[in-house]
């Protein structure tokens, strides 16, 4: 597994994880309610990580820069 982006709220990290999946790539919202489990509220400190297998880093990177440039 390898952290493809990091973000700050959940809302965020699964919009990527749909994109990530409608392009055929298996995604993982990880440590998403960590802030909330450990007291913090600052996601800063514990950011919520989407990963994707080894094998499908390169594509899931593609993804979502393309999709960051199209905003």
């Amino acid at each position: 597994m390898k952290v493809v982006e990091t973000y700050t709220n959940s809302f965020s990290a699964n919009l990527a994880k749909g994109l990530l999946e409608e392009a055929g790539i298996q995604a993982y919202v990880l440590d998403e309610n960590m802030g909330i489990v450990a007291g913090v509220f600052n996601t800063d400190l514990l950011p919520i990580r989407l990963t994707v297998d080894d094998k499908d880093y390169s594509e899931a990177v593609k993804v979502l820069a393309a999709a960051s440039s199209a905003e």
